[in-house]
């Protein structure tokens, strides 16, 4: 895995907790140029780029002039983006961080799932809007690394706005985790070289396949390049111990909040509530695996009950919620959740610590993803806005509904915004509405769909 990476420049790194050495704390250690630079919020512009240079069919002649226009626009962002992070000092991982995403026992492979970690990437969309997605991934030389496409969400969004975070879990059901806030470095990878690499690390072979993992397929239809995206962190919320641990760079402080009250998503914006699938009546009862294969709650852990509108749990399966903190930069933190009716609406609920609802109430922005218990190439994401509940009533239901589903206090399971350790609050209920769901069974509709109009 090194190898495939030893010609990639290796920017700065502050050393992580521990070590003799200690981090600038004076505002003149740092590149006030490049900090202000990668720290500016997207303008209108980019989210116009962003719009613009997104997949399409069927496109005319001026529209397909203006999807090259702004590809090209983007991909000169990245490149300059890459430039000005050799300019900045980096917070390395530690020994016991880069052990998560690294096969146990001195095994090439992870294990199975639900002990499998999948890093969930929080990316901002433009003009306030989130998108959080479980992808594969690495560590390299401290730094968290992962693979996409040239023009899918995570290549234009983080070209566009390098600044993202990460939700780094032992597995879809472990309840340690660690939290990452940190720039976007995009990097060419024209031989595909990481994501065999990480195709051998989490994917098992089938027979007939070559040695790229299950890539094979992928190799042969992918026609845009394949980019690396190295995270080099500024941030760093360590719960792997009993209690929390935090870190940053010194200019965080220096960077600008990622939305202003001018650009707040409006709920006009997502006028309907997409609702959960269930099983595929295509299939009987007597074939479980492919019936429950797009069954969203399932994903989520939860199936509906028969005779009221009501949930249950199946799996203590963890969400991984990404919104904008107290600074106005983004976050991904790792959330106990619920299923429940609003308004005939079934929204995912959780809890938020009242010290935090001012800052949702600014931007309610937010987006959850969760993967599947047994299967982590199953996933589900849910785009939306928090919908804030304070009646006593609903707050106590969903605490002992929590904990009763974890098997953990409620404070563990709560959304907290916090940049350290905090002592418990109190709490309010908090649902996504307005969502917009999206899964790998939504997207090839969606696909299939574009392809037939």
């Amino acid at each position: 895995m090194q190898q495939a990476h030893e010609t990639s420049p290796t920017p700065r790194a502050l050393p992580a907790r521990g070590s003799a050495a200690s981090i600038p704390s004076s505002p003149s250690d740092y590149d006030r140029g490049a900090i202000e630079e990668l720290g500016r919020a997207p303008t209108v512009e980019s989210a116009r780029l962003f719009k613009n240079a997104a997949q399409r069919r069927n496109l005319s002649r001026e529209d397909l002039a203006l999807v090259r226009a702004a590809r090209e626009a983007i991909k000169q962002r990245a490149h300059s983006i890459a430039a000005l992070v050799e300019r900045v000092e980096c917070l390395s991982l530690t020994a016991d961080e880069c052990s998560v995403l690294r096969p146990p026992y001195g095994r090439a492979k992870h294990l199975p799932s639900p002990d499998r970690p999948y890093v969930y990437l929080a990316v901002h969309t433009g003009q306030g809007g989130v998108s959080v997605t479980p992808v594969w991934a690495a560590t390299v030389g401290g730094n968290v690394v992962m693979s996409t496409v040239e023009n899918r969400i995570k290549a234009r969004a983080t070209a566009l706005d390098p600044m993202v975070a990460l939700s780094v879990p032992a597995g879809i059901g472990s309840q340690i985790s660690f939290e990452v806030g940190g720039f976007v470095r995009q990097s060419p990878d024209p031989e595909r070289k990481l994501i065999r690499t990480l195709a051998e690390m989490y994917s098992t072979r089938k027979i007939g396949e070559q040695t790229d993992g299950n890539y094979t397929s992928w190799d042969q239809r992918e026609r845009n390049e394949r980019i690396q995206l190295e995270v080099l962190a500024y941030h760093v919320r360590n719960e792997l111990g009993d209690e929390p641990v935090s870190r940053s760079a010194p200019y965080v402080q220096a960077l600008a909040p990622r939305y202003s009250n001018d650009s707040l998503p409006q709920s006009s914006g997502r006028s309907g509530h997409d609702s959960f699938w269930g099983p595929d009546e295509n299939y009987t009862e007597d074939e479980p695996e492919l019936r429950e294969a797009r069954d969203e709650l399932v994903i989520l852990g939860m199936a509906r009950q028969a005779t009221e509108n009501k949930y249950r749990s199946l799996t203590a399966t963890y969400g991984h919620l990404a919104c904008f903190g107290h600074q106005g930069l983004l976050r991904c933190r790792q959330i106990g959740f619920d299923v429940i009716d609003v308004k005939e609406e079934a929204r995912i609920a959780f809890l938020v610590d009242k010290r935090d609802c001012d800052v949702l109430r600014r931007n309610p922005a937010a987006a959850m993803s969760a993967a599947k218990y047994r299967s982590g190439s199953v996933w589900l994401q849910s785009q939306g806005l928090i919908q804030l509940h304070d009646d006593p009533g609903p707050v106590r239901e969903a605490i002992r509904r929590l904990e009763s589903r974890y098997n953990r206090v409620h404070h563990r399971l709560a959304l907290d915004l916090s940049s350290c350790e905090r002592t418990p609050g109190d709490y309010v209920l908090a649902t996504l509405s307005h969502q917009r769901l999206s899964s790998r069974y939504r997207e090839a509709e969606r696909s299939l769909r574009s392809a037939i109009l």
